[in-house]
């Protein structure tokens, strides 16, 4: 540009060079050709070019080619409809993505000829990955409604089909050959059983059994078995310096976390490779991407590392949604990072992935750090608690359930009082005379829930043992499932025997607390 060219409306551009210098947005001009003929510091900054490398590059030349096309339709614009504003994806010389919001206005002579465009950008990138995580967290919270309601209708679908199949197993003659057809049923229940514990590690309603673990001795007991499982073609390496720190979180469920991640990996690296597990005192997670969920304070960070395909980004958006797969049909159900998703956000922590094609993919699982508890032997059981009997009072609005566990126990040898609700349950309590050694109930029910009527049973019958019967750990508010640790959990499906002993370990345990 001459001199004649080099103003803005009547400000001279050496006036405007130390004007533009000081503002935090990018000034980018452009000529009528699309070449830079000025860039303030924060724009070459923004593109990570030194200042003195943009003049006469042309804009296109940070712009790939869809994005280019409307980039020059805009630019075409601006020379009748000045202030228009556009969002466009520019690329850094780090090959990274600038999402800059774009505003445009001509640049004219004295006389009134255009001879370039003004652009104003401003950097939205952290507004945008926020904007984008809203809507995923919005989008899985979705899914995982949806997924939660199914999972507890089945668990009491599986709860009959299993228990009902156990009882006609048991009425034949050992030598019968239905009762092998009989098996097949209660196999294919069990892994029907299976697929609804994934989808509720999902939705954040599964039953966990958390405690103070050392995160480096649960993942060292685990990679002798991760070896075998993920071939000689695939080389695993733990890497876990730290010692004596603790997380709270249920140890079965670390230990499907490493394996789904772990098999995941492996699927990446069809030809072998390397799986590293890191371990490390890590930072909170990203404070931009706040989640009320999360447990203030430090973090431990578990980080699984594969050197396989990776994902592109349309890819790296849907991972944690249940039931996506990038496997062909039959070898896959989707549900393997999903329920890992589920785990870390129901343990209070957070799981993020970094992942390019080609260049494989890490996962980072944070989970809140506790200050190491004192290690004790596990109390040995009474070898005589699972054959304990008492008067049971049964309360499940599942009708089905409900005779399936009211047999279960009678077969056990108690005396079963079977109640259609929480109300009639408790009116039973009130009105009954005789002893009720145990109230077995369900958690969600009409009315009277599980965990109110065990509070007014035992308002009536302070020394009362208590078991409370799920298939997901909400209460029937919606709200998260926290039991008295004197309740006992049975989750649901359920077997004879399970049902059987956990009633006579509640019933052993409440007549020790009662001597």
């Amino acid at each position: 540009m001459n001199r004649t060219t080099t103003s803005v409306g009547q400000v001279p551009m050496d006036r405007l060079r130390s004007i533009f210098d000081g503002m935090f947005d990018g000034v980018w001009l452009v000529g009528g050709d699309g070449r830079t003929t000025y860039a303030n510091r924060a724009m070459a900054e923004l593109l990570g070019v030194p200042r003195n490398g943009m003049r006469g590059r042309s804009i296109q030349d940070f712009l790939d080619a869809e994005e280019w096309l409307e980039v020059e339709a805009f630019l075409a614009r601006q020379r009748v409809h000045a202030g228009e504003r556009m969002e466009a994806c520019f690329r850094r010389a780090d090959g990274t993505n600038l999402f800059g919001l774009v505003a445009g206005s001509p640049i004219l002579t004295d006389d009134g000829t255009f001879v370039g465009t003004m652009l104003n950008v401003s950097d939205v990138t952290g507004k945008r990955s926020m904007d984008a995580q809203i809507v995923q967290n919005q989008r899985l919270e979705a899914i995982g409604q949806f997924a939660g309601g199914i999972a507890h209708d089945f668990n009491n679908l599986l709860t009959s089909i299993q228990g009902y199949t156990e009882f006609a197993r048991s009425s034949l003659p050992p030598d019968d050959p239905i009762r092998a057809d009989l098996d097949q049923v209660l196999a294919s229940a069990d892994r029907a059983g299976s697929i609804t514990k994934k989808l509720l590690a999902f939705t954040r309603r599964q039953v966990l059994l958390p405690s103070d673990v050392d995160p480096a001795v649960v993942i060292a007991d685990l990679v002798p078995i991760l070896r075998p499982l993920l071939g000689d073609a695939v080389n695993v390496v733990l890497d876990a310096p730290l010692r004596q720190v603790a997380v709270r979180v249920d140890p079965t469920q670390l230990e499907q976390i490493i394996l789904n991640l772990a098999v995941n990996a492996r699927d990446a690296m069809p030809s072998g490779g390397t799986l590293s597990i890191a371990i490390r005192s890590g930072p909170p997670p990203d404070p931009e991407r706040p989640d009320p969920d999360l447990t203030a304070g430090p973090f431990v960070r578990i980080s699984v590392t594969d050197d396989g395909q990776g994902m592109d980004e349309e890819t790296r958006t849907r991972i944690f949604d249940p039931f996506f797969t990038t496997k062909g049909p039959g070898k896959g159900t989707g549900l393997g990072l999903s329920t890992v998703f589920g785990i870390v956000a129901q343990s209070s922590g957070q799981i993020q992935v970094e992942t390019e094609p080609g260049r494989g993919s890490t996962f980072h699982v944070d989970l809140p750090r506790v200050r190491p508890a004192a290690t004790a032997d596990p109390p040995e059981e009474d070898s005589e608690m699972a054959t304990r009997t008492g008067v049971v009072l049964l309360a499940e609005d599942d009708a089905a359930v409900r005779e399936f566990a009211r047999r279960s126990l009678e077969l056990g040898g108690h005396t079963v009082i079977a109640a259609a609700s929480g109300n009639q349950a408790l009116e039973i309590s009130s009105s009954a005379r005789g002893r009720i050694d145990i109230l077995v109930t369900d958690v969600v029910m009409p009315g009277l829930q599980g965990p109110e009527l065990a509070e007014q049973v035992r308002i009536q019958r302070p020394d009362i043992a208590v078991v409370m019967m799920s298939g997901h750990a909400e209460n029937g508010h919606g709200q998260g499932l926290e039991l008295d640790p004197t309740v006992e959990f049975l989750a649901k499906p359920f077997t004879v025997d399970e049902i059987n002993r956990l009633v006579g370990r509640a019933l052993a345990e409440a007549r020790i607390r009662s001597d």
